[in-house]
């Protein structure tokens, strides 16, 4: 349940027919021919103001279901969506450019992860979305061999940017589950 990076996306999709795809090569710059391209991704990450872009970014985390009995397999649906017609690059902590968290335990552990501390950048399309899915098995893990089954009671499920201050920019998503005992 790792490879956070966008090219893990269950589903990629945008509400333009005419957003320019992998295949181009060049950023988004679109145009196929030998010419000057520009890479408007990167254009638009020069000129659109560090608050407009954390604002475009809309992020949900939802659940196939509210309540679960113990030891039910919890599905997790992810899903960023730019909503402007351009496209915008949010810069991220670490190449893990997204994270999940159950009551706070990232990636649903107490095992601290090591990542690597270099930057990195989530990019979007034009008015493109991304769709991510995880399974929680309602368990933490508490040491790198050892997982621990949860009690029944209430759960939050976190989904973050991964960049400072994330709650405080808007790029922070949660829900609540119940697990029955």
């Amino acid at each position: 349940m790792t490879g956070n990076d966008d090219f893990d996306a269950l589903e990629r999709s945008t509400d333009d027919p005419f957003a320019p795809g992998r295949e181009s090569g060049n950023g988004g710059g679109g145009g196929g021919g030998g010419g000057r391209t520009i890479d408007w991704t990167a254009f638009s990450h020069a000129f659109t103001p560090r608050a407009l872009r954390h604002r475009a970014i809309d992020i949900s985390v939802s659940t196939d279901n509210r309540r679960y009995e113990h030891g039910e397999p919890v599905e997790i649906t992810v899903e960023f969506r730019n909503r402007l017609p351009l496209p915008i690059r949010i810069r991220t902590e670490s190449p893990k450019r997204w994270v999940w968290a159950v009551d706070g335990y990232r990636e649903a552990s107490q095992v601290p992860r090591t990542v690597p501390d270099r930057p990195a950048a989530f990019s979007f399309a034009r008015r493109e979305r991304k769709r991510f899915r995880r399974r929680w098995s309602q368990r933490i893990r508490v040491s790198d061999d050892e997982w621990k089954p949860v009690d029944a009671g209430t759960y939050a499920i976190e989904v973050r940017l991964n960049c400072a201050d994330a709650a405080a920019r808007g790029l922070v998503d949660r829900t609540a589950i119940e697990i029955e005992g």
